[in-house]
């Protein structure tokens, strides 16, 4: 079933999920452009991703941030009077995800972009919304260098618990895996998973992630408490510091919420300006005193 909407143009596909397909589409009247997820009712299983929409779309909407992904109407599409499909319009983001191959970055860059991220979801959180899926594909990056977080169809209301598990194993709190209740802690874990992730090219280790099986509740959930050096040895040690107090077992140990975050950011880029200016001092000191001795000799 292809995508057909009275006052939209259809420009181009834009990507497929499991249970959709997303379009570039563009208002024949305003020429504004909108991306459209398209999701098809096949079987009752599928209903599922229809209140996935829904509950994008009831947080969507009642976000209004920069750095947040604007959300519009909620569409369905009736043969016989039978709801065959759902759309929802969303705002047209223009960019590249982080989880991508081409997305490239310096350190400084990458800090500036988590930053804005962190400054999306504390004004998610103070509309009591949780995210609940963050990960490198729901970061985007504009050719302008502003950050879009994306994807509110897991996001849930805060100080509640999920009736099954959602998330993605590797970015997903302890407490998403238990089915426990859910606070802005949940998306501090998931920021500080998914950073590691775009810093490491690896996924930060779980006995989840290790397992494969989201039903072996008894296991999930249940941090590594070293972090493999492999691929981190290039990655500053304040940030690793950063990382692991973003993703502890206990919510408690956390960080506490994204302000905190913030601060940890600001603390560790200042910390790099300074580690890279001293370095800067070294250099100097060295090179005037290779040229003092070849002025000697």
């Amino acid at each position: 079933m292809s995508l057909i909407l009275p006052d939209y143009r259809v420009i181009r596909e834009l990507g497929r999920g499991a249970s959709s397909q997303l379009y570039c589409v563009e208002d024949i009247k305003t020429g504004e452009l909108r991306t459209a997820k398209h999701i098809i009712l096949g079987d009752a299983d599928e209903k599922k991703f229809i209140e996935q929409l829904r509950a994008e779309q009831a947080t969507g909407q009642l976000l209004d941030h920069p750095t947040l992904r604007k959300v519009f109407e909620l569409r369905y599409i009736r043969k016989r009077f039978r709801v065959q499909a759902a759309v929802l319009m969303m705002e047209y983001v223009d960019g590249i995800d982080m989880g991508s191959s081409q997305f490239r970055w310096s350190l400084p860059q990458l800090l500036s972009y988590f930053r804005s991220a962190a400054e999306g979801l504390s004004a998610m959180h103070h509309h009591k919304f949780v995210h609940a899926d963050l990960k490198p594909g729901n970061l985007m990056v504009t050719p302008s260098d502003e950050v879009k977080l994306i994807d509110f169809g897991q996001s849930s209301t805060l100080l509640q618990a999920k009736e099954r598990i959602q998330g993605t194993p590797d970015y997903m709190a302890p407490e998403q895996a238990k089915r426990s209740v859910l606070d802005q802690r949940t998306d501090v874990f998931g920021f500080g998973a998914t950073l590691y992730k775009v810093l490491t090219g690896m996924a930060l280790k779980t006995e989840m992630n290790k397992t494969a099986g989201l039903h072996l509740e008894g296991r999930i959930g249940k941090r590594v408490t070293e972090m493999s050096r492999g691929s981190t040895d290039e990655v500053p040690t304040c940030i690793l510091r950063f990382i692991e107090d973003c993703c502890r077992e206990d919510p408690m140990d956390r960080l506490s919420d994204m302000r905190a975050v913030i601060n940890r950011i600001d603390l560790s880029q200042t910390i790099l300006e300074h580690q890279a200016a001293n370095r800067e001092k070294e250099e100097k000191k060295k090179k005037k005193k290779k040229s003092s001795t070849r002025s000697e000799s």
